[in-house]
């Protein structure tokens, strides 16, 4: 069950993730997360790391495309909350891919060297092993982000993934609620 669960039973350790030096240019980042979908495990997110190994952020293929997408999309604008960027635009969004359409590969190709420290997800919180994961999950979307760290002596030893507090919790859902349908 749910409630028993902590966020060591779910952590993935951070040898397994795949992370990038917060100066390596965007294009890098791409290619990275490009491959990683390929895998098995299907990682959606890159850690962002400092010369020191210190854990600075993540980027997700929001982030990625947004890197080199046009300006209104970043999400750092003044009244745009985090993933909600349209948020004060016009209810009409077909008119903005005309606009998109025309140079978007040039502005793409003159983006990709620019620094991922720029475009990448800040984390504010962590949590450690033997925290439940209702922690993890409430800190998640309190700061709306798709990962967490994993801090144990205060080093760094994994992350948490919004993708698997899901399935732990679908899985609850389909043992406990779904019987009772049929």
């Amino acid at each position: 069950m749910l409630d028993e669960l902590c966020v060591k039973d779910v952590y993935i350790k951070i040898d397994n993730y795949p992370n990038i030096l917060v100066n390596a240019p965007i294009g890098e980042a791409i290619h990275i997360m490009h491959h990683e979908l390929e895998e098995k495990n299907k990682y959606r997110t890159i850690l962002v790391m400092d010369d020191n190994d210190h854990l600075q952020g993540y980027l997700s293929i929001f982030d990625l495309i947004r890197a080199v997408g046009p300006d209104y999309l970043q999400k750092n604008r003044q009244n745009v909350k985090s993933h909600q960027p349209y948020a004060v635009m016009a209810q009409d969004m077909s008119a903005l891919a005309l606009i998109w359409q025309e140079g978007f590969s040039v502005k793409m190709h003159d983006e990709l060297a620019k620094p991922v420290y720029e475009y990448m997800t800040h984390m504010e919180s962590g949590v450690s092993l033997n925290d439940p994961i209702a922690k993890g999950l409430y800190l998640m979307l309190f700061g709306d982000v798709l990962i967490l760290p994993v801090i144990e002596n205060e080093e760094l030893v994994g992350v948490i993934r919004m993708i698997d507090l899901f399935n732990h919790i679908a899985d609850d859902v389909e043992q406990v609620w779904y019987p009772r349908q049929q």
